[in-house]
């Protein structure tokens, strides 16, 4: 088998990248560079995650140089017509080497013999969750844009707003964007987990935010998992975790509720449990519904109960409102809410112990429908939460009064 085009310099190493995997990282991570890694076959280059400036050259048959450049960290290159080869370097030893375009440099067999972890690896398929901007396109991390570049598939809940992503990003989208929303998230994990399992890495999109929290993704991960498939992230902006700290309320201890159901008997029993809840909540709530939503919370919990709305989160009109719930109604009356809305709820506060008379009547219930002091003492101990003596030594005065 012929190699690919390989630079013959005396004293210069080479490492060849066949894999995807090898050819994804390159040289990035490594401080010293004693040589060339050519990766084949290659295209484009990024530098995203490298702390140093590189010597590209772009390759194409029979080993000619057709362009060489030096790229910085934080870059990606030009696709280069007819390359089929890229060779990197450490930056300003290429000139010292003779690598330049129009150069043929010489070509030699491949042995068959390759370093571990570079010509011969074996390509591991996996599902990348890959947390995108909730706002604010500056928020897209390296690792994202990586993630992005080098996956097989894109499972984009919107494959229009991910487009934009990636132009933004720099990064081609083209018959790699697949819808996976959720209509068809369950019919489309098992032809995703198929091809995982052929060695494709498959990235995870959503609009906004982590995927699977409130938006497709959940699906998709339990089906890698019981498949015995590989689940990454590349963790980044969140709605949730960003509308909670900013909320000023307690962050210690909280849930996300997420969407309420729009209406009926589950509507009524979630908000009888929020309620009682005593842990930060953080709901999520579209415009058009959020004073309904309001006036609901205003009802099952009390006007005093503390609340936070953010919306624009990240971006230029970002705004966040503190208050009571009783105000909060007033205040987006007031308003024209526009965008999706993230409403923190404080916790409702510890509920007071019962007092001796409460406790009395309950055990004095009980001991007229036959039961045993004892036993009588045991069940409001565990009905009401205090402790058995304290309901014992009441129900014993009930005898003796």
């Amino acid at each position: 088998m012929t190699e690919a085009p390989v630079p013959a310099i005396p004293g210069v190493e080479v490492e060849v990248a066949r894999t995807r995997v090898a050819r994804r990282r390159g040289l990035i991570g490594r401080d010293r560079i004693d040589g060339i890694l050519v990766l084949a076959p290659c295209r484009q280059v990024h530098t995203f995650g490298m702390r140093f400036p590189i010597d590209v050259a772009f390759v194409g048959r029979g080993g000619r140089v057709l362009r060489v450049v030096t790229m910085p960290p934080r870059r990606v290159s030009r696709p280069v017509l007819g390359s089929r080869a890229v060779w990197e370097g450490r930056a300003g030893t290429f000139v010292a080497w003779g690598i330049r375009p129009g150069v043929a440099m010489a070509v030699r067999e491949h042995a068959g013999v390759a370093r571990k972890g570079t010509a011969h690896t074996a390509r591991e398929g996996a599902l990348v969750l890959v947390a995108t901007p909730i706002g604010n396109l500056g928020d897209l991390s390296p690792r994202a844009v990586e993630a992005l570049r080098d996956a097989d598939v894109i499972a984009a809940e919107d494959t229009r707003r991910t487009r934009a992503l990636l132009a933004h990003a720099g990064v081609p989208g083209g018959a790699r964007l697949v819808a996976v929303h959720e209509h068809n998230e369950r019919s489309r994990a098992a032809e995703l987990v198929e091809r995982i399992r052929r060695g494709d890495r498959v990235a995870v999109v959503t609009d906004a935010g982590m995927p699977g929290i409130s938006d497709p993704g959940e699906r998709l991960v339990r089906a890698c998992v019981a498949a015995g498939l590989a689940v990454e992230v590349v963790p980044g902006p969140s709605a949730v975790l960003t509308a909670l700290v900013v909320s000023g309320l307690p962050t210690a201890r909280f849930v996300m509720e997420g969407f309420l159901p729009r209406s009926g008997k589950e509507r009524s029993e979630r908000l009888a449990r929020l309620a009682a809840e005593e842990r930060t909540t953080v709901l999520f709530e579209a415009p058009n519904r959020v004073a309904a939503t309001l006036r609901d919370l205003v009802e099952a919990c009390g006007g005093a109960r503390r609340v936070a709305i953010a919306r624009e989160l990240t971006k230029r009109y970002e705004d966040v409102w503190r208050g009571t719930l009783a105000e909060a109604v007033a205040h987006v009356e007031q308003e024209h809410p526009r965008g999706e809305h993230v409403l923190v709820l404080a916790g409702a506060p510890p509920a007071s112990p019962p007092d001796d008379d409460e406790v009395r009547r309950a055990v004095a219930k009980l001991v007229a429908d036959g039961v045993s002091t004892r036993d009588a003492a045991a069940r409001v101990a565990a009905d009401l939460g205090i402790p058995k003596r304290r309901a014992y030594a009441i129900a014993t005065s009930l005898r003796t009064t």
